[in-house]
C-alpha cells in the first residue's frame, strides 16, 4: 500500500511541494504476493525500462502523480529498486532508474487541464436513490422475451428502466418499488442477482462529447479521486449511467455538480 505524505513548503517567493513515499510493505507499489508472483513471471526477459513502466502503470496514484509532475525521481528510482530487481532480475542503478522514470514521465500527457472536463459545461446530472441493480444470466435468445415482459409492464413503472444486453446477462437497472412490480414476471427466465438499495447517476452530455476523446475515463477517474466506488458503468456518447454505493450517490452528485458549475464560470 502507497501512503502520500504531502507538505506544502513555503520559502521566500517560491511554494515547493513535497512528497514523501511510505511503503508499509515489501510490495509497497504493488500489494499482495499475487500480483508480484504475476510481475515476476517475466523474470529475465523483461528489460529494467519495461520493469519500471509495468511498476508505475499497476499504482493508480504515483502514475497520477507522474502525469502531474510531482514526483521526485529520485526518491522513487530508490523504492523501486528492489522491484525492478524482482521483475527483470537484473540489478539496476539509482541513475538508471531515475532515466528510466524520467523517460516515461515524458510519454504521459500532461493532466493540467484536459479537454474533456470542459465538455461537463453542457452536461445534466441526476442522483437516483433506492435502486435495484439487476444481473440475469439468460441466452442471448431470451433478451428480446425479457425486453418484451419489461415494455407491457411499463405503465405499471414510475420509469422505463435501464437495459444493458451483455454477452451472457442481461442488466436492468430501475428503482426498487418498479423492480418490485416486474419481479415476479422475470424470475421464470432464471436466477437474478441482484445488488439492492444502490444509488443511480445518470450524466447527460452535449454532442460535443461525442468528439471529445478520454471524456469516460476524465469522469470515472474524477469520481476515484473523490472516493467514490463505482459499481457499475455505461458509457455512452450522450449518456453515462453509473451505479454506485448509496452513501456515495450524493458525493458523487456534488463532486460532478462542482465540476460542471466550474465549466460554466469559466
Amino acid at each position: 500500500m502507497v501512503v502520500f505524505s504531502c507538505i506544502l513548503l513555503q520559502h521566500s517567493n517560491s511554494c515547493y511541494l513535497h512528497i514523501r513515499l511510505l511503503f508499509q510493505t515489501r510490495l509497497s507499489i504493488t500489494e499482495g504476493h499475487e500480483v508480484l508472483q504475476n510481475l515476476t513471471v517475466h523474470r529475465n526477459s523483461t528489460s529494467v525500462p519495461e520493469a519500471v513502466r509495468e511498476i508505475l502503470t499497476r499504482s493508480y496514484p504515483v502514475y497520477q502523480c507522474l502525469k502531474m509532475k510531482l514526483l521526485n525521481f529520485h526518491a522513487l528510482a530508490e523504492q523501486i529498486q528492489g522491484q525492478v530487481k524482482e521483475i527483470s532480475g537484473r540489478e539496476a542503478s539509482i541513475n538508471t532508474l531515475v532515466v528510466a522514470i524520467k523517460r516515461f514521465s515524458d510519454t504521459l500527457p500532461d493532466s493540467s487541464g484536459p479537454e474533456a472536463s470542459r465538455v461537463l459545461k453542457e452536461a445534466r446530472v441526476s442522483l437516483s436513490s433506492g435502486i435495484v441493480d439487476v444481473t440475469i444470466r439468460v441466452p442471448r435468445t431470451q433478451f428480446p422475451g425479457i425486453v418484451k415482459e419489461l415494455a407491457d409492464a411499463a405503465i405499471e413503472l414510475s420509469e422505463f428502466p435501464n437495459i444493458f444486453p451483455l454477452t451472457s446477462s442481461i442488466k436492468l437497472i430501475l428503482p426498487g418499488d418498479d423492480y418490485a412490480l416486474v419481479r415476479g414476471k422475470l424470475e421464470h427466465h432464471g436466477q437474478a442477482a441482484t445488488m439492492a438499495n444502490v444509488a443511480r447517476i445518470t450524466l447527460n452530455l452535449s454532442p460535443r462529447a461525442e468528439m471529445t476523446p478520454g471524456i469516460a475515463s476524465y469522469i470515472t477517474e474524477l469520481l476515484f479521486r473523490n472516493g467514490v466506488n463505482i459499481l457499475d458503468a455505461f458509457l455512452g456518447y450522450s449518456d453515462i449511467v453509473m451505479v454506485v454505493d448509496d452513501e456515495d450517490g450524493p458525493i458523487a452528485y456534488d463532486v460532478l455538480q462542482r465540476e460542471i458549475q466550474s465549466n460554466i464560470v469559466q
